[in-house]
């Protein structure tokens, strides 16, 4: 008996950290146009979000059934097989969903836990039809297929209709209103916000989750029987008021429908989704409970046919107990909510994808984006051709923009669009949702609010030219994510079951401890992935320059930091490639993809640069170019250096020989005091100094030369047939490579400092 306890103290702590992991991911959910619109600062919005959260918790209830019945039969099972079923699945939950987290892919939590229900159910079938089996029972006997498919039918269908509908809603709206709204349409914005917040709480209604349990009596019966007349009366109270709103205190009523939009949608997800991070432990909970009370002596034969109108349904434990475990699991979320890292992460990753402008993009374009923009692309020819002109010319007015968007929320960084979208999302996501509910059509909100966002966005025209290949792969990464997220919690807890059925308690105990250690690496991870991007956005923040002597200053920094950093990495590949240490060359490799990745960010943001500049400074910016073009020929010279030779040693192929080891020492020497030399050049100005590295340019890309033919006669002599022979002239090739842009970039960087001291 006690194990049975040991059991559910560790379903508890894995329920806490589910909630930490899933708010993580699913914040992103109602944060969404909030923080994309930045109706206010971010505390401001978590506080709106998390008081929804609070309350919504308390209104989880009706949901826990998925958990307890709504993918297995749990009548066919005993109590001490669904505890094993129920560790399988929180552990893979964890673990999968903070995976997806780490790198800041919004996944579906709903689909994670169904389909983690779903393998750890079907193990453990098998493992009772493969036993005695004294009652003869088949699958079908113990899993529910048909809701299984139904579940499946629902996210497919949700996917294309979510984003079917937000584009042809955003594109009505955006046709109504335009981009430049402000003080103006003052009535319709209070009859579309009165239309929206009374489509939230035609949400929060079909939901159950409202009226259902704040009224009582005649009143709860009123306002069901009559739920149409309850919502026009809402409505007409919701239009009084934003008229006045609008024409008294010229209040802005997009922002307002956000923030109570953001509310509801909070509300919303912690009553409908609280089920996918403790309905697991508290379905373990209650069988605990029931089985202790009946005093019971073996689990492995008590029955779990508790809930319906069995044993649970008749106990006094439960209205007390669960008004406590929601509050706590509502206050969880909200703390979790403004201190979780990876929440920003992963609100970020859908965000940029639905940013209204171009810019630094997170995906790299894929065969089938590209193949999708080309399709829609000739699409869209072929309609504009065949339409009037009057119509193109219509919309084209209705879309034209103001020269700068909107800042809301008191900082220097521009909104990624604006509150009317931002409201679009909200509104349409919200009825989406409460159809889904009123017609018990299963759905993950995830799906419904991503894809509802990626069709607004689609129709604002935030996938342009520019960056709709880009945009376009981000979306069928998320999307292929969500299938990863099915199959990989499928096979995940169908493995963990096994696992566990075979080791017992030990394997319980093994495996919780391994998810703090986890959970320590994934953070890492997390941590330096965040610090990479700070850092980033930070070099770029340096990069844009409103003056010409500020770009010269900041210009002698960048070349300089970048000269020092490309000596640093030259080092670490060759000595990583003489000693064969994997780690090294792997970290080579990462610091070689980003210094290239900065490389790329200083080119986006000179054209901002440039054009905040008058034609006197073309020639010192002519210049400044050709030495930021060189800068980008440095890093990718250094990563093809590097990533060859961190493939070579990983695979573990045969090393170089003691007389390939000399040579290339000897040429790393060389390059090293020529980069030293270099940046004292630069630091101190000394362009007159340039000759001489000239000279000692000459003389390495000789030394490389002869280094060349001495490995080539190792191969006509037999000697040197290896891999490693090959990846070594590659390396003094992209050596000499390295040493020819270094001095092209001093050259440049010379004569833009010379230009500009004319220039002055």
């Amino acid at each position: 008996m006690e194990y049975l306890y040991l059991i559910i103290v560790i379903l508890l702590l894995l329920g806490v950290v589910d909630l930490v992991v899933g708010v993580s991911n699913d914040a992103v959910n109602f944060l969404n146009a909030a923080m994309g619109s930045k109706v206010a600062k971010r505390h401001y919005v978590y506080l709106v979000a998390g008081a929804g959260l609070l309350i919504g918790a308390g209104f989880s209830g009706g949901m826990m059934e998925v958990a307890r019945k709504g993918v297995f039969y749990p009548e066919h099972f005993y109590l001490n097989q669904l505890l094993m079923v129920f560790v399988a699945v929180m552990i893979a939950d964890i673990l999968l969903v903070d995976l997806f987290n780490t790198f800041g892919f919004p996944t579906s939590t709903t689909i994670a836990i169904v389909f983690e229900m779903l393998g750890a159910a079907l193990a453990m079938g098998l493992l009772i039809i493969g036993g005695d089996n004294p009652d003869k029972l088949i699958i079908d006997d113990l899993i529910n297929t048909q809701r299984i498919f139904t579940i499946l039918g629902g996210i497919v269908i949700s996917i294309f209709l979510a984003f079917i509908t937000g584009a042809i809603v955003q594109f009505v709206t955006r046709v109504i209103f335009t981009f430049q709204y402000k003080n103006q349409f003052k009535f319709l914005f209070s009859v579309a916000g009165a239309v929206s917040l009374t489509a939230i709480v035609f949400l929060l209604a079909k939901q159950d989750i409202a009226f259902a349990n704040l009224l009582s009596g005649a009143m709860d019966t009123f306002v069901h029987e009559h739920l149409a007349t309850v919502l026009a009366i809402f409505f007409a109270l919701s239009l009084s008021l934003f008229t006045v709103l609008a024409y008294v205190f010229n209040a802005d009523i997009p922002r307002i429908v956000v923030f109570c939009g953001t509310f509801a949608l909070a509300l919303s997800f912690a009553a409908n989704d609280l089920v996918n991070f403790i309905g697991v432990p508290l379905s373990a909970l209650e069988g605990i409970h029931i089985f202790s009370a009946e005093g019971s002596g073996d689990a492995s034969h008590f029955l779990m046919n508790i809930w319906g109108d069995g044993i649970l349904a008749n106990t006094s434990w439960q209205k007390g107990t669960y008004r406590f475990i929601y509050l706590a699991a509502g206050l969880i979320m909200a703390i979790a909510l403004f201190y979780s890292r990876k929440a920003r992460t992963v609100t970020n990753t859908e965000l940029y994808l639905g940013k209204q402008e171009s810019g630094q993009e997170s995906f790299e374009p894929s065969h089938l984006s590209k193949l999708l923009v080309r399709i829609f692309l000739t699409l869209y020819t072929y309609i504009r051709n065949k339409m009037p002109e009057k119509i193109t010319s219509f919309f084209s007015q209705r879309y034209e923009r103001d020269a700068a968007p909107a800042m809301t929320d008191g900082t220097t960084t521009p909104a990624f669009f604006d509150t009317v979208r931002a409201s679009v999302n909200l509104v349409v996501a919200s009825i989406l949702i409460a159809i889904g509910t009123y017609l018990r059509f299963p759905l993950s909100t995830t799906f419904v609010v991503f894809m509802v966002a990626m069709g607004t966005s689609l129709a604002d025209q935030a996938w342009g030219r520019e960056s709709a290949v880009y945009r376009i792969s981000g979306v069928l990464s998320v999307l292929g994510g969500w299938f990863i997220t099915a199959s990989a919690g499928f096979v995940g807890a169908f493995v963990l079951t096994v696992f566990i059925w075979w080791g017992e308690l030990y394997a319980v105990i093994l495996l919780t401890l391994i998810i703090p250690y986890v959970l320590y690496k994934t953070n890492g991870i997390h941590k330096k992935a965040r610090l990479q991007r700070t850092e980033l956005k930070s070099e770029r923040k340096q990069q844009i320059a409103d003056n010409k002597e500020n770009m010269a200053g900041l210009g002698r920094e960048r070349i300089r930091k970048h000269i020092l950093e490309t000596s640093k990495i030259y080092i670490l590949i060759i000595q990583g490639f003489v000693d064969e240490n994997v780690k090294q060359l792997k970290e080579t490799c990462e610091k070689s993809k980003y210094l290239e990745k900065v490389s790329k960010n200083i080119k986006e943001d000179l054209f901002e640069t440039f054009s905040k500049m008058d034609a006197g400074a073309f020639n010192s910016s002519h210049y400044f170019i050709q030495a930021i073009d060189y800068l980008g020929e440095l890093s990718s010279t250094l990563k093809q250096i590097a990533v060859p030779i961190f493939n070579h040693v990983e695979n573990q192929h045969k090393g170089l020989s003691k007389s390939q080891k000399e040579d290339i020492l000897l040429l790393l020497e060389e390059v090293t005091g020529f980069f030293n030399y270099l940046v004292h050049i630069e630091k101190e100005q000394k362009f007159d100094s340039v000759p001489e590295m000239i000279e000692k340019q000459k003389y390495i890309v000789d030394l490389i030369e002869d280094l060349r033919k001495k490995q080539i006669k190792r191969i006509m002599d037999g000697v040197g047939k290896t891999r490693s022979s090959i990846l070594l002239l590659e390396c003094y090739a992209e050596s000499k490579n390295l040493i020819l842009y270094t001095i092209n970039l001093l050259k440049s960087h010379r004569d833009f400092h010379a230009s500009y001291s004319k220039e002055h």
